[in-house]
Parts: structure tokens; sequence; C-alpha cells
């Protein structure tokens, strides 16, 4: 069941990564549709279909199986729906469509129609969080730049844990900041992370990470802080401190199930006192540093 869940998850961020909040899929999947019963060249038809469905299986199925059973490489990403190329098939679909309606009158409307619905479909790219006012010179979210430069400014070559949803920025910042894994722990584009680095990534991301799992890794690979994400970590039962109301992200299509209870994290309260508000996580030898907007930085002891 569990494989089952993983295969699962793993298609849903393949497709979330290429799709967005757009539903230009679901524009494809009915284009494909129209093509096989508005369609009357059969060489068109094989020409479109057979390669989208091939592709379809592989990207849908294969691909995620080949990963999650044999190797679990988790080099598949949302890049790889672009081998589908959805406009072309779309606008192809469509004119189809359009082409197989014999009064005029309804041609216009149906093209009238289908401009608004392919416009509703897509994601407004001006609304996209790359389209939005810079918050410093690197165009990066501005945590990502005040966490470097705290970290850099206690030490020269800081090795630091993160949730995955903001490891990409550091290593843009600074090529001192260490990440214990990257990009190299989901798609393994240059080389894969080790299997122990792929589990503490996932972990990271559940609600309550297990840090009797985090913790040993941590130690043996000479980590020296970790980062955790308010908006989504809850470590004891009275342990929301997300103060400032960050709004969840939308678009996230991850497992936040956790797979921990409360009583499994232990020695684990809330503190609120002049330096804010944290967990208590010296059990597990971590030592409150500072909040970072929605982040709060521990320093490994």
């Amino acid at each position: 069941m569990g494989t089952i869940k993983e295969l699962i998850r793993y298609m849903l961020d393949a497709h979330n990564a290429y799709n967005g909040t757009g539903m230009m899929m679901a524009l494809y999947f009915v284009a494909l549709m129209i093509i096989v019963f508005y369609c009357k060249d059969k060489h068109v038809k094989k020409a479109i279909i057979l390669p989208s469905v091939l592709l379809i299986i592989v990207m849908y199925v294969g691909v995620p199986l080949y990963d999650t059973l044999v190797y679990y490489l988790k080099f598949y990403d949302g890049r790889m729906f672009w081998m589908l190329i959805t406009p072309i098939i779309i606008s192809i679909g469509f004119t189809y469509f359009v082409m197989g309606i014999d009064d005029d009158k309804l041609k216009i409307l149906a093209l009238i129609l289908i401009i608004p619905i392919s416009l509703y479909c897509g994601e407004f790219q001006i609304s996209n969080a790359m389209f939005k006012k810079a918050e410093n010179a690197y165009r990066l979210p501005q945590s990502s730049v005040d966490i470097t430069e705290y970290v850099t400014s206690e030490m020269d070559s800081p090795k630091l844990i993160v949730p995955y949803t903001i490891a990409h920025p550091f290593r843009q910042i600074s090529t001192d900041v260490h990440l214990l894994y990257g990009e190299d722990a989901t798609s393994g584009r240059i080389w894969g992370a080790s299997g122990e680095f792929r589990m503490l990534c996932e972990e990271m991301e559940h609600v309550t990470p297990d840090l009797n799992v985090i913790m040993p890794v941590a130690r043996e690979n000479n980590v020296n802080y970790i980062l955790f994400d308010t908006v989504y970590t809850q470590f004891c039962e009275d342990g929301d401190i997300n103060i400032y109301g960050y709004p969840i992200d939308e678009n996230y299509v991850g497992d936040r199930t956790s797979t921990v209870g409360f009583d499994d994290i232990k020695g684990v309260s809330v503190i609120d006192d002049e330096s804010g508000i944290y967990w208590d996580l010296s059990y597990y030898g971590l030592k409150y540093e500072k909040t970072f907007g929605q982040y709060i930085l521990y320093k490994v002891e």
C-alpha cells in the first residue's frame, strides 16, 4: 500500500510541477478525444493519437513505476510533460472541432467560446511568483537571503538541512552554504542523493518531522543548522506557532501526513520569550537561533 501511495504522490508532484494551477492538461485530453471522433484523416489521427497515448503511458505510468520500484532515482519532474506538446495538440483538436461544424454561425459561436475557455484553463503568468516585484537583488525569497547571510556570518562553510520547498535558493545566493541535500534528492539531474538523504528530505516535508530519524543523520554528516517551516510543521499538540498567518501554498500537492505522533517526539513545548516564539528542541540537541519570516533556524549542538 505504501508503494502505491508513493507512486500516486510521485505522479501528482510531477503533474503539478508542469500544470501549476491551470487546467491545460484537461484541455489536452479533450483535444485528443476531439481528434479521435472528429478527424477523418486516418494518417493525421495515427500521427497524433498513437505517439500521444504512448507518451502518456510512459510519463504517467512507466517512468514513475520504474523510479519507484526499481532505482527510486526521482529524476522525473514536470519538464517531461513538455514532450506532449500540449499547446499544439490543443490547437489541432479544437481546429478540427470548429471545422466539423457546418453552420457558420455555430462555428463563430464555438470559436468565441473556445477562446475564453482556453484562457481560463491556463495559468495567468502576470500573477505568477516569478513576475512579482523582487524583494532583493537576487530575485529570491528574502527569508533565504537573510538566512544565508546569518549562517555565513556565524561560520565559514555552514551545512544545513532545510525543507525541500526552500532548498533551491541557498546555493544561488552563496557557494559557502552547503546543503545536505537539494535538487539531487528528487530530480537527480546531475547526481542522485543517497537513499538516506532522500528519506530525510521526505521526512522534513511531513507535518511532524521525526527528530529521532533526523538528528542521527545530521550528527553523522556534521550538519550545523536545521531549518523548519512554521506554516506546515507542528511538533506538539499546542505547537502551531504560525502566529503571522502565513498562507499555505495552494499549489502544494505533497504528502503532509505525519508519520509519527506527538508522543513520539519527546520533550517538545512552545516557548514564548523575549527572543521570540519557537519550539523547545533542546532534548534533541537543537538550540534556537533565530526566526526568519515563517522559518525557524536551529543550531545543532
